[in-house]
């Protein structure tokens, strides 16, 4: 029984030291893994512990590979993972550059528009203001013309009924002056003392008395028959003239009238064109305010709008570069890890053939 367990012994310490020297070999071999760092260290150590505790190098063998495919199989989930959150922050950075450049089209043109629009309303203003000018000066002139023409009109009225009464008054002279000479004649050639003041009295309220004929009057001393009717004749002239005055009268107010509507009508054909144009204005600039209202309006929300979108488009491809880099960094170094678990393996199926 002794015998029996002394070869039991004999042959366990046999194994262990067979496969003690294994593990050395393994462990030699590892350290000079070109690779090396802290997870071939741990590796390394495990491999060692497994070893150890196994007798069979196939079940660590088949452990290492465990180890191997879920590096493998989790660089698989992350690609995975990685390109979908790519394909959506790229879907994003698109729709937001598209935006931003949209925007900053728009406000480049809002901008462009502005500045017609207040070039516009500019030139608009002074036209507003010219044909303000012009219409009053229409006014003005139109109020000129009709009241020159009526001032014309009552001097001519004025005139007519002044000669009327003249003509009334030289007609009653003559007839008095004519009396008188009929009466004289069958008494004496020289008209009385008190007849003469009367006719002078009457020639200076109806000719005036800075009139010819009434300084004529006012300096005869002789009014016999012969100068009487000279008198007469004078005053029948006078008295001739003014009624033909008055049938001018109304002739030339005929003219004056006709020239008045023709003149008032040109004014007034050239106001109601001038006040169109001005009512054009007026609509075309309200117009222009508004447009440039609402132009004004929409480039203060694109001013406000453009920044967050520039912000937020900034924000994703920040996000973007770093998920970039942290995916870049754990694939290579989950890579690295692939390879040294790879050497590994192949370091410790080399003891299967031993």
């Amino acid at each position: 029984m002794k015998q029996v367990l002394l070869i039991v012994m004999l042959i366990t310490l046999t194994f262990q030291t067979g496969l003690q020297s294994k593990v050395d070999q393994v462990m030699a071999q590892m350290d000079k893994i070109a690779l090396k760092n802290d997870f071939s260290k741990q590796l390394a150590s495990l491999i060692e512990l497994k070893m150890l505790q196994s007798s069979y190098v196939e079940e660590v063998l088949k452990e290492i590979k465990s180890i191997r495919d879920q590096l493998i199989a989790d660089q698989s989930v992350e690609d995975q993972e990685y390109a979908k959150k790519i394909g959506q922050l790229n879907v994003e950075i698109e729709i937001l550059e598209i935006q931003t450049e949209k925007l900053g089209r728009e406000l480049q043109r809002l901008n462009q528009q502005i500045g017609e629009l207040n070039e516009d309303i500019s030139k608009l203003i002074g036209t507003q203001q010219s044909q303000e000018k012009q219409l009053n000066t229409l006014n003005s002139k139109e109020e000129e013309i009709r009241n020159q023409y009526k001032s014309e009109i009552e001097t001519l009225k004025q005139r007519s009924i002044n000669n009327i009464k003249s003509i009334d008054g030289l007609n009653e002279m003559i007839a008095k002056l004519q009396q008188a000479v009929f009466a004289e004649q069958n008494k004496t050639t020289i008209l009385s003392q008190q007849h003469t003041k009367q006719y002078i009295d009457e020639l200076r309220n109806s000719l005036g008395p800075n009139h010819p004929l009434t300084a004529l009057v006012a300096v005869t001393t002789k009014f016999d028959i012969p100068t009487v009717t000279r008198i007469i004749q004078l005053l029948e002239n006078i008295r001739d003239q003014r009624i033909s005055e008055n049938d001018g009268a109304e002739e030339y107010e005929v003219k004056v009238t006709q020239a008045y509507q023709i003149t008032l009508k040109e004014v007034t054909e050239v106001r109601e064109r001038l006040s169109a144009d001005y009512s054009r204005t007026l609509i075309t600039l309200k117009r222009r305010n508004e447009e440039n209202a609402l132009s004004t309006k929409s480039r203060n929300q694109i001013q406000k709008d453009l920044p967050i979108a520039q912000d937020l488009l900034q924000q994703y491809r920040n996000e973007r570069e770093i998920v970039q880099s942290n995916y870049n960094l754990r694939s290579a170094k989950r890579e690295n890890e692939v390879k040294i678990i790879t050497q590994a393996y192949t370091i410790v199926a080399q003891q299967v053939k031993v």
